[in-house]
C-alpha cells in the first residue's frame, strides 16, 4: 500500500507539473501576442496619421498654385535666442532671383513672425524688419518634417479643402498602401490660431490644420482596426496555436502512457501474485499425494494408488500449463516469439483441440458442435501457437458461458483464407469493452461474479499471434446473449 501511494503521489505531481507548464506556455504566448498586437496597432496609427497629413498638405499645395514663394527654414529654439538662417524671395512679377544673406537675428514665437535682415553685414539687428510682399507665401520646415505654411493676400476660398475631397484622396492613398480600413474625416474650427507647432505624438496626432485667413482642422478617425491588425498577425497567431497545441498533445500522450504503464504495472503485480499462489497449489497437492503413498501404505491399495497417481498427474499437468504461461508471458513482453511455419490440416487441428478438452466440456456439461464448409484446410503456419489460439478461444467460450454452455465452431475454406468462428451463449461483452479485450492484462468487469479465473493474457496473446501470421480477429457480442470470435488466416503465410 505505501508503494502504491508513492506511485500515485508521483503521478499526481507529474500531472500538476504538466498543467503548470501548459499554463505558463499559454500565458507567455498570450502576452507575446498582446504585445505584438499593440505594437502593430501603434504602427498602424502612426502610418495612417502621417499619410493623412501628407495627403492633406499635398492637396493644399496643389490648390494654392502660387508663383511667389518665400521659404524660411528655422531651427526651433527658445524665444529670444539668436539664430542664423537664409531666405530666398521669388516675386511673381520678376523671374529673376534676389538672394539675401540674413545675419544674426532675434525672433520671438508669438502671433506675428518677424524676420529681421541687413545687407551683407554680420552682427545683431535690433530695429530692421522684413515685410514679405503681398501675395508671398512663407513656409517653415521643422526637423520633424512638419511643414507649416502662412499666406498673405490669398483668398480663404482658394485654399479650402472639403471633407469629401479629403476622403476621396485619402481613400486612394490607403488603397495604394494596401490598408483596407474604414475611416471617417470631419472638419472642425481652429480655436487657437497659434497652434502650428510640430506634433508631440505621431500616433495620437490625427489632425491637420489648414487655411490662413480662416484656419480650420481636418481630423481622421479609423473605425475598425481589429480585423486588419489580426490579419497582419495571422502567422504569429498560427505559430502560437501550433506550439500550444503540440505541447498539449505531447502532454496528453505522456499522461496517457503514464496511466497505461501504471495500470500495466499494477496488473502485472497482481498476475505474479496470483500465479505464484497457483504454482504452490499443485506442488502442495503432489507433495501430499506422495506423502500418503509413503506413510499410509497406499501402495498396497491399487485403487488408492491409482487415484493418488491420477491426482498427481493432473496437478503436474496443471503446473506445466502455468509454467508455460509464464514463459509465454516473458516472450510476449519481449516480443521474441519465433514462428516455425509448417503445413498442416487446420480442420484436424481443431478436432484434436476439441478432443483434448473433452473432460472440461463434460465437467461443464457443454454442448460443442463443429460445422465445416469446404474441403481444403491445409495451412502454412506455426502449429503450436495456432493450437494455443484455438485452445484460448474455446476456453474463454467455456468459462464465460451460462449453466449449460453451447459452443458452435464454424470452419470455412475460402480461396485465400481459412475462416473459423467460435460462438457461445455466455454472458456477452458490452460494446465499451470490445475494443479493450485484446489489450494485455485487461479483463472485462463482471460485477459481483468472481468465479472465473484469468489473467487478461489470453486474448491479447491470440491477437498477437494472428497479427504475426498476417491474419485478423474480430468480435461480435451482445450482453446476456453471447459472443462470436471470428479468425481469418491466410493459407500461405
Amino acid at each position: 500500500m505505501p508503494a502504491r501511494r508513492s506511485v500515485i503521489s508521483v503521478s499526481s505531481i507529474s500531472v500538476v507539473l504538466m498543467l503548470l507548464a501548459i499554463l505558463a506556455i499559454v500565458v507567455f504566448q498570450g502576452y507575446w501576442l498582446r504585445k505584438n498586437y499593440r505594437d502593430e496597432l501603434q504602427t498602424l496609427h502612426i502610418r495612417t496619421n502621417v499619410l493623412f497629413r501628407e495627403t492633406i498638405q499635398r492637396c493644399q499645395i496643389e490648390k494654392l498654385k502660387l508663383d511667389t514663394n518665400v521659404k524660411i527654414r528655422i531651427s526651433p529654439r527658445e524665444p529670444g535666442v539668436n539664430a542664423t538662417y537664409g531666405a530666398t524671395f521669388r516675386m511673381a512679377d520678376d523671374s529673376s532671383f534676389r538672394k539675401h544673406r540674413l545675419g544674426s537675428v532675434i525672433y520671438s514665437l508669438n502671433k506675428s513672425y518677424r524676420p529681421f535682415r541687413r545687407d551683407s553685414i554680420h552682427g545683431k539687428v535690433d530695429s530692421l524688419q522684413l515685410e514679405p510682399p503681398p501675395g508671398a507665401m512663407i513656409q517653415r520646415a521643422y526637423p520633424s518634417q512638419r511643414i507649416i505654411q502662412f499666406l498673405q493676400g490669398v483668398d480663404s476660398l482658394q485654399d479650402s479643402i472639403t471633407v469629401k475631397e479629403a476622403t476621396t484622396r485619402y481613400s486612394k492613398v490607403l488603397a495604394r498602401e494596401e490598408i483596407a480600413i474604414p475611416f471617417t474625416i470631419w472638419r472642425d474650427q481652429v480655436v487657437d490660431e497659434t497652434d502650428f507647432g510640430p506634433p508631440d505624438d505621431l500616433a495620437s496626432d490625427n489632425t491637420v490644420t489648414i487655411g490662413f485667413a480662416q484656419p480650420y482642422t481636418l481630423a481622421l478617425e479609423l473605425e475598425n482596426t481589429i480585423p486588419w491588425v489580426l490579419k497582419k498577425l495571422t502567422s504569429q497567431i498560427l505559430v502560437s496555436l501550433l506550439l500550444v497545441g503540440l505541447t498539449i498533445f505531447s502532454f496528453v500522450l505522456m499522461y496517457r502512457n503514464l496511466r497505461r504503464q501504471r495500470r500495466l504495472t499494477h496488473l502485472k503485480n497482481d498476475f505474479i501474485s496470483n500465479i505464484t499462489h497457483e504454482l504452490k497449489t499443485p506442488i502442495a497437492t503432489v507433495s501430499v499425494a506422495i506423502e500418503a503413498l509413503r506413510n499410509f501404505n497406499a501402495l498396497h491399495d491399487p485403487r488408492r494408488t491409482e487415484e493418488y497417481l491420477d491426482i498427481s498427474a493432473n496437478e503436474l499437468q496443471r503446473l506445466s500449463l502455468l509454467v508455460d504461461k509464464v514463459l509465454k508471458l516473458s516472450m510476449f513482453e519481449k516480443q521474441q516469439i519465433e514462428l516455425n511455419g509448417e503445413p498442416f490440416d487446420f480442420r484436424e487441428l481443431v478436432e484434436e483441440v476439441v478432443a483434448s478438452m473433452r473432460l472440461q466440456f463434460e465437467k461443464y456439461k457443454a454442448k460443442v458442435s463443429i460445422q465445416v464448409h469446404g474441403d481444403d484446410f491445409i495451412i502454412q503456419a506455426d502449429r503450436m501457437h495456432i493450437t494455443s489460439v484455438i485452445f484460448n478461444l474455446l476456453d474463454n467460450a467455456l468459462k464465460y458461458s451460462k449453466a449449460h454452455p453451447s459452443i458452435e465452431i464454424d470452419l470455412a475454406s475460402l480461396p485465400q483464407f481459412i475462416e473459423m468462428s467460435v460462438t457461445d451463449n455466455g454472458i456477452g461483452i458490452s460494446s465499451e469493452y470490445q475494443k479493450k479485450i485484446f489489450d494485455k492484462f485487461f479483463r472485462v468487469p463482471t460485477g459481483d461474479t468472481h468465479n472465473v479465473k484469468g489473467y487478461g493474457l489470453g486474448l491479447s496473446y491470440v491477437a498477437y499471434i494472428m497479427d504475426r501470421h498476417k491474419g485478423v480477429i474480430n468480435v461480435e457480442s451482445q450482453p446476456g446473449i453471447g459472443t462470436r470470435f471470428t479468425t481469418k488466416l491466410p493459407k500461405s503465410a
